[in-house]
């Protein structure tokens, strides 16, 4: 029993410690799983993708039901002058613009990234635009969005687009 005494305050720390040590390890782990995140950037994937296609299909109707029903909702592209609030001004906009060409995106590089929800994307790599009358370009373009979920449906915030010189 005298030596239990002698080394209870050793015995003491070193519980302590390790108690201390295990909180403070599942302080540090994120708060999502690996599994989750795929899922969640897999669901954003194929968000990004109806989106396209609308794009591409000139579909303006399902373009806009990919936009958040928010007031603040906005959508900033790559030329001067294209900054639009709102859904009544995107689609505007995207009503003249989808009147003349359709356009979709090469996306070499999407990085995604969740916190609940709510996403933010980049993707690096070529805008396509094809006229009325077949001819196609295809130019390098950059955009980052972010997105919430709503309703399990993931919807665009914020779309930022801009076309660098060159890759």
């Amino acid at each position: 029993m005298k030596q239990f005494r002698k080394h209870r305050i050793v015995i003491f720390t070193l519980i302590f410690l390790f108690v201390t040590a295990s909180a403070h390890s599942q302080k540090d782990k994120p708060d999502k799983q690996p599994e989750a995140d795929a899922g969640i950037k897999n669901e954003i994937k194929t968000a990004l993708e109806k989106w396209n296609d609308a794009a591409k299909s000139r579909n303006l109707k399902q373009f806009m039901e990919l936009y958040d029903n928010s007031p603040d909702i906005m959508l900033v592209g790559s030329d001067s002058g294209e900054i639009f609030m709102g859904r009544e001004q995107i689609e505007n906009w995207a009503t003249k613009l989808l009147s003349f060409a359709s356009f979709s995106w090469d996306m070499k590089r999407i990085d995604i990234d969740a916190n609940g929800n709510t996403a933010w994307v980049f993707m690096d790599g070529f805008m396509v635009v094809t006229n009325d009358k077949g001819k196609t370009r295809k130019l390098p373009y950059r955009f980052t969005g972010i997105l919430v979920k709503v309703n399990n449906t993931w919807k665009w915030r914020l779309f930022s687009g801009s076309a660098p010189g060159s890759h």
